[in-house]
């Protein structure tokens, strides 16, 4: 069903572009089909995720190059042609800032993309300009300026407006056109196979965060239990995580870090004791708190496993210089290949680098990659001389 029109000015042409809402899934398999011979295809999404685990997908674009389609996700399923299609990487599929796109598309969809051109990275690689808004590229690229009032609107309630398509619709307008221009940019550049690595870690690191229980060790505040408290603190923390997936709700929703470790520090045998604990909303204590009662008493009569305690990074000595040390050697690494340092790595994932090197724990998860590839050596050498200090 046509429903409206977009009006593309990219400082090239104005061209008119229609915009179809489908919410059938026949027409929705029809149209897919027609993409099989695209070269490349824009794409963005709309979703919901303010009291949830898993984003509530609302909406699909799909721009490709002659017409705009608004896929209504809550109407319609995923045909297994354009899941195939998501995953040929011959067929360029171009997002901005996708990271919850793919996110939401693999959980809900169950759609892994590959070939992905990721417009903001492109533009952080190209420009300088880190985490760039669509919006703001937008201007930048073609002199225009887009009306983003409907960015938090409900695109979970039915029907949407007029306005809400439109919106959307724009979200893809310039993205083949982006990628023009960005594509043409990165031909022949230093960092050109550091860009492409990028995006296909955005995307394969997506799908294995999904999957992939996180690491205990990283929870806020972990460092103040003893080697027996973070042992009853794992066991709490892995299952707020699967009874976050499996309710579908947030974490924090259920219990928060912090009111974790409170938790593994008091040890309440009743709910009464359990009451006494500040910061624990009573809701949770209402829903949760027979569980982790249990859990206690079973933890405190088993066979308890010792778990080396975590520093309190405030604590560890070197920290700072350390951290300045693998920066120096990041900055260095940038300048020689003309992109920005904190592009390569951000001075959190630097101090994480340095406490762990310092303390002797595991490395953090976000260090993998292109980015470990190619420093991991240089890393080594300067802890180890460091160390050696």
């Amino acid at each position: 069903m046509e429903i409206d029109y977009c009006l593309i000015n990219n400082n090239r042409s104005n061209k008119k572009v229609p915009v179809y809402f489908v919410d059938d899934i026949d027409e929705f398999e029809t149209v897919a089909k027609s993409w099989l011979d695209k070269p490349y295809l824009a794409v963005d999404t709309e979703f919901e995720r303010r009291t949830t685990y898993y984003a509530t997908l609302a909406l699909v674009q799909i721009y490709d190059g002659e017409a705009i389609y608004l896929i209504d996700s809550l109407a319609t399923s995923c045909p297994e042609l354009l899941k195939q299609i998501f995953e040929n990487p011959n067929i360029i599929k171009i997002l901005h800032s996708s990271k919850e796109d793919l996110e939401v598309l693999y959980t809900a969809w169950g759609c892994q993309l590959k070939g992905l051109f990721d417009t903001q990275v492109a533009s952080s690689f190209l420009n300088k300009e880190l985490s760039i808004g669509y919006a703001k590229l937008v201007e930048n690229l073609t002199g225009n300026l887009l009306d983003k009032q409907a960015t938090t609107s409900d695109w979970i309630k039915r029907p949407l407006s007029l306005k809400q398509f439109q919106y959307a619709a724009k979200d893809v307008l310039y993205l083949i056109y982006f990628f023009e221009q960005l594509n043409r940019q990165l031909q022949d550049k230093v960092f050109q196979k550091l860009f492409i690595s990028e995006c296909e870690e955005y995307c394969t690191g997506t799908y294995q965060r999904v999957d992939k229980l996180p690491d205990f060790r990283e929870a806020k505040e972990v460092w103040k239990l003893n080697e027996s408290d973070l042992g009853l603190f794992k066991q709490l923390f892995y299952w707020r995580e699967e009874q976050a997936r499996q309710e579908n709700k947030t974490k924090n929703h259920i219990i928060n870090d912090q009111d974790m470790v409170c938790l593994s520090q008091a040890k309440p045998q009743s709910i009464a004791e359990l009451r006494q604990i500040s910061g624990i909303h009573p809701r949770s204590i209402r829903l949760y708190g027979t569980d982790w009662i249990e859990m206690i008493s079973e933890w405190q009569i088993g066979e308890k496993t010792s778990i080396p305690t975590i520093p309190n990074p405030r604590d560890v000595s070197q920290l700072k210089n350390l951290s300045a040390k693998i920066e120096s050697v990041v900055k260095t690494f940038a300048e020689n290949n003309q992109i920005p340092a904190t592009l390569l790595l951000s001075k959190r994932l630097i101090r994480k680098l340095a406490f762990a090197i310092l303390t002797n724990t595991p490395m953090p998860t976000q260090w993998h990659g292109w980015r470990k590839a190619i420093l991991n050596d240089t890393v080594c050498e300067i802890s180890k001389s460091f160390m050696s200090e």
